[in-house]
């Protein structure tokens, strides 16, 4: 942050907290598990002060809002156990039970399907514990959502975990997996994909699974399973020198490479139009390669494509590029 935006001074204030003074709006902070833009600092001492604190605030952040809104409240768990998990439910519960007794009228329009991509009405209320008695709040409104859509979740805390599939050839399809929720966007029934980097072949088992037809390119095989299913055409050979027998739905991507090797695929990709959706890892190998992705980012938006760029809650060392091809029509829910 304080390479790309160096006038927004941003310090360390907490562990896994970063704050940032006038950060420009859609900054798309890949490393961020999730951002509250224009945060206000809350102390609070004890649930129930909490309960009333970030209570008030909600109910005058929404004065005159008769539409959809969801509320956040999480934090980033602390070693000595004054944030948790359990302390930010009991909080949540608590302002539930505020408004109940306060303004009743809003708790028949919250959301709490966070599967549910947001509408073009609804606002996003964070609550960001730091410490037991110490942490953020901060809204997203209709307006200024477009502008931080790419940076701004709407999963609390930005994390998403997706449920155990024990029949995949390697944990790896979870990345595929919270993709398609994030997107909401699933690969469809009779859609094409092409697989690069595919053994041992957790990416095509999940788009098999959906129905999918997948050219699955790699230098060696897959699971025994997968290899043989009636809808895979397996293709030995390198996955950076493959080139599509025509245009298909889905460039799937988790290959391990280079940072700038794997950039230059979706590139390639992108503006020869071979994929109508992308999803594709960017691995890297040290604590110092996330300056390669800038370039990325100016590149895709100056070729109108709509892409994420996030680190998941099942990457590791390792962001998410996807999204969908400039040439395509659809509209996608967003983070």
């Amino acid at each position: 942050m304080g390479r790309v935006w160096p006038a927004s001074a941003p310090s360390i204030v907490g562990p896994g907290w970063i704050e940032s003074n006038d950060l420009p709006a859609s900054p798309g902070i890949a490393l961020a598990a999730q951002c509250l833009p224009t945060a206000e600092r809350v102390e609070a001492e004890s649930i129930s002060r909490w309960a009333n604190t970030a209570g008030e605030w909600l109910v005058n952040a929404l004065r005159g809002h008769a539409g959809p809104w969801r509320l956040h409240v999480f934090c980033v768990p602390t070693d000595d156990g004054s944030a948790t998990h359990s302390r930010c439910r009991y909080i949540e519960e608590a302002v539930t039970e505020f408004l109940r007794k306060k303004q009743r009228r809003l708790l028949r329009t919250v959301t709490v399907a966070h599967e549910r991509p947001m509408q073009a009405d609804e606002w996003l209320l964070q609550v960001g514990l730091k410490t037991a008695t110490t942490g953020y709040v901060s809204v997203v409104t209709p307006d200024t959502w477009p502008a931080w859509r790419r940076a701004v979740s709407r999963f609390p805390g930005g994390v998403l975990n997706v449920e155990a599939d024990r029949r995949a050839p390697s944990r790896a399809f979870s990345k595929l997996a919270e993709v398609e929720v994030r997107l909401a966007r699933a690969i469809e029934k009779g859609e094409t994909c092409v697989d690069l980097g595919s053994s041992p072949g957790s990416w095509a088992y999940w788009a098999l699974g959906r129905g999918a037809e997948v050219w699955a390119v790699d230098r060696a095989p897959l699971r025994a399973d997968v290899m043989h299913h009636r809808a895979l055409t397996f293709v030995r050979g390198d996955a950076f020198r493959y080139r599509p027998p025509r245009p298909v739905d889905w460039l799937l991507c988790d290959v391990v490479a280079f940072p700038a090797k794997t950039i230059s695929l979706v590139e390639e990709w992108l503006a020869a139009g071979w994929c109508r959706f992308f999803c594709v890892t960017i691995k890297f190998r040290g604590q110092d390669e996330d300056d390669k992705l800038e370039p990325l980012k100016a590149w895709l938006a100056s070729a109108r494509h709509d892409f994420y760029l996030r680190r998941l809650t099942a990457n590791k060392n390792e962001v998410m590029l996807f999204g969908q091809a400039a040439a395509s029509n659809e509209v996608l829910g967003g983070l």
